[in-house]
């Protein structure tokens, strides 16, 4: 797990950086959503809580709940 005031912070913050810059530039809903999941792959790595959370909504809920 990186510092929050190492590189993985730096690195969140450059890929949030370069994706709003892309953003006026079109990019199609995969490319956008290929994006956004290398953001969450960084945030987890920050924070492997998150990533156990997170894998609460990757897994289809029953129709009782």
């Amino acid at each position: 797990m990186c510092s929050p005031e190492g590189e993985g912070i730096d690195r969140l913050a450059d890929a949030i950086d370069d994706l709003a810059d892309a953003a006026t530039d079109a990019l199609t809903p995969e490319e956008v959503a290929a994006r956004i999941a290398g953001l969450w792959s960084i945030v987890e790595a920050l924070d492997p809580e998150i990533a156990r959370r997170r894998s609460r909504y990757d897994t289809p809920r029953s129709r009782d709940n």
